[in-house]
């Protein structure tokens, strides 16, 4: 709306560079779409003031309707298999977003001698230093007063004053946020943390609660840390006491497809839990299913861990019928659901490390030790890879080992070895069995009877090579990225500039007008974790 950007106004050059804003003084086609459902919005959340009860909740949920249509225009433009796909305005859009951003900070800042402390796509957070809200309020009303007579469209407008703030990392934060309505009524704000995800157990949620609320009570670093320590121990005690409630351990994922479709399914502990209830007849694991699980050990078992995390993993009315069979895992709990949990939201506090909080949860604090001593910058989740035993956990994000058919084409994800060997009717058959598993290394989308779609092992060695060739190149180039949202600087070149007392090289070109950080967008720990997942996948032993 702002700068008039439509495919109607905007001139668009046919090597696809980026357009320049469009002269046109007649309002384009998306303006007047975007003015129109921003204007229902406005009238919307002004019946949302006065209404209650079930009208208050309808009112709510069609002004975050009209929210998501008007913010969906710009990814209908951005999206490649969308029907309005035009990357330029896209791009266009981006850009004029990143400027009014950083223009926004840099007016708060030099103008208005403010302390920006967070920006995000179409927000800033101010520190104010003040503890009174009316006095914070006013600091607002002068800021939005400022910004806004810069822009025609565009508004800036009170979103929240919070009392206090823990800022993990970009879209990581939680903080208390105070009610605007004069009720001084406080509520707790959880942004990316752990605790929303679902595939956490009530356990570890609630004792990231209870951390986060020892964080953002007020009290001395001092006393959170050792409230935080006592509350560990006592956790850990109970668990292995049997005084939590089997309810708690439960943790829930959902299907994205099947269970019998998974090409890992061995290695998916909610996979394995749903293809044994459908075993037994329960109709509930399709598609869009959630089910939930609870990983054990065995009780009659000289080794208790026996198996892979998703062997391990039975259903919560499994384990009712079954006590003498099956027990909760405890140290699965208290190293995989809650040490990781308490070690991000404990990373930035002085006083306590991920060594110290494994000591207080019962672990072998050595297996942290080390990783204790590095970068006080590096991330908590790299430094806990090492010890992290759920696959899901320690592979997120990985991408998987692509084969290409020989004979079609088609690419399709390698499957896991073990799973391969696990489906032989005899592994131990020695030469029959070597013959049927290269038999089974295949296209699935080719005919069974077709020899040519079977991936030999020259094949595939030279693919894996030919992928893991790719990935070491990518860290190689060393691409920097600026972390700033409203700057994402980008080069291969490291800037030697040193200020304060930031690292050599991280230093954004753009510096004063950006104060972001360079960050390595693939650093060796990325690179240690894709060649360790295709070691996984091709781990015959597991």
């Amino acid at each position: 709306q702002e700068f008039n950007i439509c495919f109607t106004t905007v001139e668009r050059s046919s090597d696809g560079n980026l357009p320049n804003l469009p002269t046109s003084k007649a309002s384009g086609v998306l303006p007047e779409l975007l003015k129109s459902l921003v204007e229902r919005r406005r009238m919307v959340k002004s019946w949302l003031k006065t209404a209650s009860g079930l009208k208050r909740q309808q009112f709510d949920i069609q002004q975050q309707a009209l929210k998501l249509t008007a913010n969906s225009m710009y990814g209908c433009l951005g999206f490649s298999n969308s029907r309005f796909f035009a990357k330029p305005l896209a791009e266009l859009i981006t850009l004029q977003g990143r400027e009014i951003l950083q223009n926004t900070v840099d007016l708060v800042q030099n103008n208005l001698n403010l302390e920006v402390i967070y920006g995000d796509t179409d927000s800033i957070m101010i520190y104010t230093g003040l503890d009174d809200i009316s006095k914070a309020k006013a600091i607002a009303g002068k800021v939005i007063q400022e910004v806004n007579k810069k822009y025609r469209c565009l508004e800036i407008d009170l979103d929240g004053v919070y009392k206090r703030m823990l800022l993990l990392k970009k879209k990581k934060y939680a903080a208390i946020k105070v009610a605007l309505d004069g009720s001084l009524r406080e509520n707790i704000e959880r942004k990316g943390l752990d605790m929303v995800r679902r595939d956490w157990s009530m356990l570890s949620k609630e004792i990231g609660d209870f951390c986060l609320n020892q964080i953002l009570s007020g009290g001395t670093c001092d006393d959170v840390i050792e409230s935080i320590h006592n509350s560990l121990v006592q956790v850990q005690a109970q668990m292995k006491s049997g005084q939590i409630e089997l309810e708690k351990y439960i943790i829930t994922k959902s299907l994205t497809k099947a269970p019998e479709d998974y090409p890992d399914a061995k290695n998916q502990p909610h996979v394995q839990v749903a293809l044994r209830l459908k075993q037994n007849g329960f109709s509930g694991c399709s598609a869009g299913d959630t089910v939930p699980y609870i990983i054990c050990s065995q009780q009659d078992s000289d080794n208790t861990h026996s198996g892979g995390i998703a062997q391990r993993a039975r259903h919560p009315d499994e384990l009712k019928r079954d006590p003498n069979k099956w027990m909760i895992d405890i140290e699965y709990y208290l190293s995989q659901q809650i040490h990781p949990v308490v070690s991000r939201l404990c990373a930035s506090i002085e006083g306590t490390s991920p060594a110290r909080l494994a000591e207080c949860l019962g672990l072998d604090s050595s297996k942290f030790q080390s990783r204790s001593i590095g970068s006080s910058n590096e991330d908590t989740s790299t430094m806990l890879l090492s010890v992290i035993d759920d696959e899901d956990e320690r592979y997120r994000g990985c991408e998987p080992l692509r084969l290409s058919c020989p004979s079609c084409t088609n690419t399709f994800e390698c499957p896991a070895v073990s799973s391969l060997i696990a489906s032989l009717s005899d592994p131990n058959e020695g030469k029959d069995a070597t013959v049927n598993f290269w038999r089974r290394m295949r296209c699935p989308r080719c005919p069974d009877d077709t020899d040519e779609c079977r991936v030999s092992p020259a094949v595939l060695a030279n693919q894996i090579k030919r992928q893991a060739d790719n990935f070491i190149n990518r860290y190689y180039k060393g691409l920097l990225m600026c972390d700033d949202e409203g700057c994402k600087y980008s080069t291969h070149i490291v800037n030697l500039r040193v200020m304060g007392d930031s690292e050599r090289g991280t230093i954004c070109p753009n510096y004063p007008q950006c104060n972001g950080r360079l960050v390595r967008q693939y650093t060796e720990a990325d690179l240690y974790r894709q060649l360790s997942y295709f070691c996984y996948v091709l781990d015959a032993t597991r």
